[in-house]
């Protein structure tokens, strides 16, 4: 079981979720601003995801793997 929690772009929730099943067949269980997938492994959703990031331009946006939970995150900025 993988949990994908979208901090910055909720509002792509079920995008993202027509994404996977697109490309996997595979459909998660939405709830708010988290999908869980449960036939999809943590690396291949992880992939998934980064390209559905540099598919929707969201080129600031990192994904944060922890516990079998995914989180989209922006990326840090560093000023020199």
């Amino acid at each position: 079981m993988v949990t994908v929690k979208f901090e910055k772009i909720k509002d792509k929730v079920a995008e993202f979720n027509a994404f996977v099943k697109e490309k996997k067949n595979v459909e998660g269980k939405v709830d708010g601003e988290t999908i869980v997938f449960e036939n999809i492994g943590r690396d291949d959703l992880r992939l998934l995801l980064k390209k559905f990031i540099h598919k929707i331009g969201e080129d600031d946006l990192r994904v944060i793997s922890k516990s079998g939970v995914l989180t989209v995150v922006e990326k840090k900025k560093f000023e020199m």
